[in-house]
């Protein structure tokens, strides 16, 4: 996929912007949005569920992230009405990081809201990543456009790269959709690899 994003010129968005043109593309979407999740430690400022995770304070982070989330609601509604969906690809590698297992727990209440996730161990990887260079973090938007999103070296994010050549929105579509198949669903993923385990030692 690395080759394709650097085939073609993007344009480059801070965080807020990125926010903003993601919000228009969504209300256009012609198809599944497909995100794929590589980073294996990542920074969350602002997400209370993840401040409490790095505070050490895991019952409250399992707490704060079952609550209802009503913007959340909105977007997998508007996705519905749209007849699309968020569709997620979360790549892990062993032994899984604080952070993955934190998340994992995390996402299941975004796969309750209406999200579409799937797992990938990184080991099943190897090959491809070969070929194709490692997996980048991005957000492909159906054949419209795709936004390569920029973390920095702490794993926060800074904003996005945002990319609509066709030719490259679609090829990345594929790779991702392939690779989907190929993915196991979050529940069982869940059960036999995280459910009881907390991070740390």
């Amino acid at each position: 996929m690395r080759e394709l994003l650097r085939s073609t010129a993007g344009e480059r968005l801070g965080l807020a912007a990125y926010d903003a043109d993601f919000a228009e593309a969504v209300d256009s979407v012609d198809g599944p949005i497909l995100r794929t999740e590589r980073i294996q430690t990542l920074r969350e400022p602002g997400n209370p569920a993840w401040e409490a995770f790095t505070d050490g304070r895991w019952d409250d982070a399992l707490r704060i992230a079952a609550e209802p989330d009503p913007e959340s609601a909105r977007f997998f509604a508007q996705l519905d009405k749209a007849g699309s969906a968020l569709r997620r690809l979360r790549i892990v590698e062993r032994p899984l990081t604080p952070y993955v297992i934190w998340e994992l727990h995390a996402l299941r209440h975004r796969a309750e809201a209406g999200e579409r996730i799937r797992v990938l161990g990184a080991d099943r990887l190897v090959g491809f990543e070969q070929r194709h260079g490692r997996i980048p973090e991005l957000m492909v938007l159906g054949s419209q456009v795709l936004y390569e999103v920029m973390y920095d070296p702490s794993g926060t994010p800074v904003g996005a790269r945002k990319l609509i050549e066709p030719g490259v929105v679609r090829a990345c579509r594929v790779q991702i959709e392939s690779l989907l198949e190929e993915a196991e669903p979050l529940d069982s993923y869940f059960r036999h690899e995280v459910a009881g385990r907390k991070p740390g030692p």
